[in-house]
């Protein structure tokens, strides 16, 4: 499904849930250091920071929901641990990879993984609030490494015009061998002279010969044919995008808080916080986004991801 799972959204969307939480839950599986999603969930259950220790892999075999996550074990989720399920969730203020801590995340097959920012007043003290990323010093090496579905092209070009009305799209290059699928959300580009339209998006229903079969029919003509220039023939031709992915790191929409005078200012004159939303002058109220892919130290590897605030349909 291209839409977040309603599960999701009603246990994670929106639930802003009053003060940080300062309890912290260092999960623990006697006899193993392999421990699943659930039994991570039922030890901190969604009030306290739970922590995966050095030495502990916490499988993502099932949907979690926590206030906050430390990582400085191991947090492992690939197409085994998605063991088939359409949706699988991760949930929590902020995401913190520590010390030699490790979050590898790669599926390749029709699942969809959804990492999700809650905006519930968790603060990390390097990361700040609602951030997913690595926090290490000195000689720490946390990593991340999401991989999504791997597509050999992303995009590609008219083959021929695709008019009013036309429902089969021929491509430049083969969908198939570009990795596309049936499902996928695909959007074309306009080519009209001084076109102030958007382009259009579609649902892939069927891959034909180099072509697509889309779920409705153009409303624009879009070009594809060679144009006379100075030395050679010019190619004027509509873009086609893939727009699917099936890992999407998201959360709650940006938010506006108001500022406080206590905070100490980072630079002299410059009225501003390292710490929050220092009062200024010029500023009265800040706004709280979402600091998805923070880099404090350590590696961090991502591709095929779609990565944004408030990203939850029309994947």
């Amino acid at each position: 499904s291209s839409v977040a799972p309603a599960e999701l959204l009603s246990r994670c969307q929106a639930k802003q849930q009053g003060p940080a939480p300062t309890r912290e839950v260092t999960v623990i599986n006697v006899g193993s250091n392999v421990i699943s999603a659930a039994s991570v969930e039922a030890q901190c259950g969604s009030d306290s920071v739970c922590i995966v220790p050095s030495g502990v892999t916490m499988l993502m075999d099932d949907d979690l929901d926590v206030s906050a996550l430390v990582v400085r074990g191991e947090v492992e989720w690939t197409d085994a641990t998605q063991n088939g399920a359409p949706h699988r969730y991760l949930c929590a203020g902020y995401i913190a990879v520590e010390g030699h801590g490790s979050f590898y995340m790669n599926l390749q097959q029709d699942g969809m993984g959804w990492v999700y920012i809650k905006d519930n007043g968790a603060q990390h003290p390097m990361l700040r609030s609602r951030a997913f990323g690595t926090a290490g010093n000195g000689s720490d090496n946390p990593t991340v490494e999401i991989n999504g579905r791997e597509m050999k092209r992303t995009w590609t070009l008219l083959d021929q015009p695709f008019n009013i009305g036309d429902t089969i799209m021929k491509l430049m290059h083969d969908p198939a061998r570009m990795g596309w699928r049936v499902g996928d959300r695909i959007g074309i580009a306009p080519t009209k002279s001084g076109a102030d339209v958007k382009g259009q998006t579609f649902r892939v229903i069927a891959l034909t010969d180099n072509g697509l079969q889309l779920d409705q029919p153009s409303i624009d003509d879009h070009s594809a044919q060679f144009l006379p220039g100075n030395n050679s023939p010019l190619l004027q031709s509509a873009e086609v995008v893939n727009l699917s992915r099936n890992i999407v790191i998201t959360g709650d929409d940006f938010s506006h808080v108001p500022c406080s005078s206590s905070l100490p200012e980072s630079v002299l004159g410059e009225q501003t916080s390292v710490e929050g939303c220092r009062c200024a002058s010029f500023r009265s109220t800040c706004t709280l986004g979402l600091h998805t892919i923070a880099a404090h130290s350590g590696t961090a590897r991502i591709r095929n991801t779609r990565v944004g605030a408030s990203q939850l349909n029309d994947w």
